[in-house]
């Protein structure tokens, strides 16, 4: 199926943030020594990795069937611990600076919705600048990731852009 080029954007977005994250986890995972705690971490991934699997099916273009999100106790199998423990990750680096962009835009999206239900003037706009703080972190890691090859950005094409601007063209000369 085709998708708008907005819903891509976005799929891509959360595909970096699924990214960064998995590779937290396992990180996790390895640091870890509470059963109770590592289970946890397991489904997490196992989560993770399903809504990663459903989102590139999404976006297959030669799929025509919408998947179905699996329920949690059906969530496919996450490698062994074992094999977590002993993996060695080459591009760690580009996995923290992908779960750093993911954290610091959930951070900035909650400082931002929490300004808008404040009330006091001052603590509304504190929390303003903290989410913009956040904004220009994300704008650093997107750079480094930038130097990475590790941003990626669907783009739409200059037809559909001109659609757009055709179909709203009216609301100009209104």
């Amino acid at each position: 199926m085709l998708l708008p080029a907005s819903d891509m954007g976005i799929i891509t977005s959360h595909l970096s943030s699924h990214d960064g994250m998995i590779f937290k986890f396992k990180t996790y995972l390895k640091q870890e020594k509470n059963g109770e705690l590592r289970k946890i971490l397991i489904k997490q991934l196992g989560i993770l990795r399903s809504h990663t699997r459903i989102m590139l099916e999404i976006m297959d273009p030669d799929k025509s069937e919408f998947p179905e999100l699996p329920k949690l106790d059906h969530l496919p199998k996450v490698e062994t611990i074992q094999e977590i423990e002993n993996e060695s990750n080459p591009n760690a680096e580009k996995h923290i600076a992908l779960e750093g962009k993911a954290s610091a835009e959930s951070m900035a999206q909650n400082n931002f919705v929490s300004a808008l239900k404040m009330k006091d003037p001052k603590v509304k706009q504190i929390h303003i600048e903290m989410a913009l703080q956040q904004v220009k972190i994300i704008e650093e890691i997107t750079e480094f990731l930038k130097g990475q090859n590790a941003e990626i950005v669907p783009l739409g094409t200059a037809v559909e852009q001109n659609k757009v601007i055709k179909y709203f063209q009216h609301i100009i000369k209104e």
